[in-house]
């Protein structure tokens, strides 16, 4: 917007800037921003007009708050009391509100996941500045997840991962939120992929390779059977290479705490199947992941026998 001012015959310019809010697409129903920004000079008050009625009176804050159905019927006008002493009104805004919101919703993997798979969801909306709610089975329940970014890994997946995940956008204060996608259904069923790539390279002549970074669990003591009371030390086993650093699982769950080859549990309390696997920085940069290794105790220990001593 510029305006001519005749003062000691100087010309003076007068920029009205409205930056909006969010910015980009907007969507019926949404709470927008307005602020008005006038290029030179300071001490201004700002007047808002919607419908080239007055709205605010000389508040000296920039912005509004409106709805962005009205956004394209607002103006703004700047006022100060030394010269010059007004601007001229902005020009109304031109924005586009779009009448239908679509939110698109997918998975990584279309088919069966299997446990220990990770499974990344991806929930797309078409401008920026939301933050995602993440829903597992119901949609009006409690969101599982909230993330800045528009994907969520589920890692390690188990069984009771499964089911049907939605998702739903939000943003601004107060939040404006979009209707829930249509759901994703992830079924997690059987053994990890690591298994049946074994079975497939095996069968294309690549055995001592896949054999070589094939990790497996050994019990290093004590001897089986395991008893009730025993502390058991396991090792990951993987024949080529040194500098691994060792994941470790039970029941397909990830035990963080422990990296090293080998560490102690005990039996009855740490029972279930293990796995491991291992990671460098180095290439190859990880090793297959074990089969499942069953730790349980099979009972207690029998107590030695009683000496007997014959008195004569």
């Amino acid at each position: 917007i510029l305006r001519k001012d005749s003062c000691c015959d100087c010309i003076s310019f007068f920029w009205i800037n409205f930056i909006v809010s969010p910015h980009g697409l907007l969507y019926s129903g949404e709470t927008v921003t307005l602020q008005c920004d006038i290029s030179i000079y300071t001490g201004w008050t700002y007047w808002w007009y919607r419908k080239d009625q007055l709205q605010s009176p000389g508040s000296p804050s920039k912005t509004i708050t409106t709805l962005s159905d009205q956004v394209s019927q607002y103006q703004c006008q700047g006022r100060r009391t030394n010269r010059p002493q007004s601007s001229q009104r902005s020009d109304y805004l031109h924005i586009s509100v779009t009448g239908e919101f679509t939110i698109n919703f997918t998975s990584s993997d279309q088919q069966d996941v299997l446990t220990g798979d990770s499974v990344t969801l991806t929930c797309t909306v078409e401008s920026s500045g939301w933050r995602f709610y993440w829903y597992k089975h119901k949609q009006d329940s409690e969101p599982v997840k909230t993330t800045s970014g528009s994907s969520y890994t589920l890692s390690q997946v188990r069984v009771s991962d499964g089911g049907q995940y939605r998702c739903r956008a939000g943003r601004g204060d107060p939040v404006y939120y979009t209707q829930y996608s249509e759901p994703v259904h992830i079924q997690v069923t059987g053994e990890s992929k690591h298994v049946i790539l074994l079975l497939v390279a095996v069968s294309y002549g690549q055995k001592r390779y896949i054999q070589e970074l094939m990790a497996s669990v050994k019990i290093v003591s004590p001897q089986e059977p395991l008893y009730t009371g025993d502390s058991v030390t396991l090792q990951c086993y993987i024949p080529e290479y040194t500098d691994w650093t060792y994941v470790w699982y039970r029941d397909n769950q990830h035990l963080p705490s422990q990296t090293s080859k080998t560490f102690t549990i005990s039996v009855p309390d740490q029972t279930g199947q293990y796995q491991c696997q291992g990671k460098r920085t180095g290439r190859p940069k990880s090793s297959y992941i074990s089969l499942h290794h069953p730790i349980n105790a099979t009972g207690t220990p029998l107590a030695p026998p009683q000496s007997q001593f014959l008195v004569l």
